[in-house]
């Protein structure tokens, strides 16, 4: 019974070793391409660096958040632009825009910590299936067998450790730098945000004291038509 079960998991083990080498050539190919995706990043962040920085000590100067607008930026600033540029006077959206890009940020994170927890296990299922095969060549004086097992064991080992190296190294950079962006957006919403509130405490300012300037009018010309007096009101209220 017990060699039984013994035959069953090794028949098991051993049709995993052809989605194992699979899965990690996937995730070999996918840390290629953020690779390059990163290097492109650095680029991008090059160019705009001097322009970031000179807008966010300008923000921080107490100048007009408006000129974020007027700047060409790269990553996240070109999504919050894009996103928010039509609802600078919508604080919940604009807070919702912010949330949605951190749940962005966690997304692309999580890719790379994905390659690089599973990449050293994925090494490590392709090490230890073959040294089955490879002892039992061992045992039979099949060197070949040895060998050729030995090699695919090695191999897994090697692409499983560097794919999780780059994972790794490729989610400390993009964390460095998203945490970064995200609380740079996060300073530009709260002055977005807080523009509004002065620009409705504003519009409401005026719409009381044109509402004082009509009823004054009312009092003086009593046969006034409303519209006439509403356009009495706002020259009042204007001079």
């Amino acid at each position: 019974m017990t060699q039984q079960l013994v035959d069953v998991l090794y028949v098991i083990s051993s049709a995993l070793l052809v989605p194992t080498l699979f899965a990690l050539l996937a995730l070999t190919a996918s840390m290629l391409i953020a690779t390059g995706s990163v290097l492109r990043e650095v680029f991008e962040r090059y160019a705009m660096a001097s322009r970031w920085k000179a807008l966010q000590a300008s923000l921080q100067a107490g100048g007009s958040v408006d000129r974020f607008y007027e700047g060409h930026w790269n990553g996240f600033a070109d999504e919050f632009q894009r996103k928010t540029h039509l609802i600078k006077n919508y604080p919940l959206l604009i807070g919702k825009c912010v949330d949605d890009l951190e749940l962005e940020i966690t997304r692309r994170l999580g890719r790379l910590a994905f390659a690089a927890r599973v990449g050293p296990m994925l090494g490590l299922i392709g090490t230890l299936i073959p040294l089955g095969p490879a002892l039992t060549g061992l045992a039979s004086g099949d060197v070949q067998t040895l060998s050729s097992n030995l090699v695919v064991a090695f191999t897994t080992t090697v692409v499983g450790v560097l794919v999780g190296g780059m994972g790794y190294t490729l989610s400390l950079i993009r964390r460095g730098w998203y945490e970064r962006d995200l609380n740079d957006l996060e300073f530009v919403s709260q002055l977005l945000i807080q523009s509004s509130s002065e620009s409705d405490h504003f519009s409401e300012s005026d719409q009381r004291q044109e509402r004082k300037s009509c009823s004054h009018v009312a009092e003086v010309r009593p046969d006034y038509p409303v519209q006439q007096l509403s356009r009495e009101a706002r020259q009042i209220h204007e001079n």
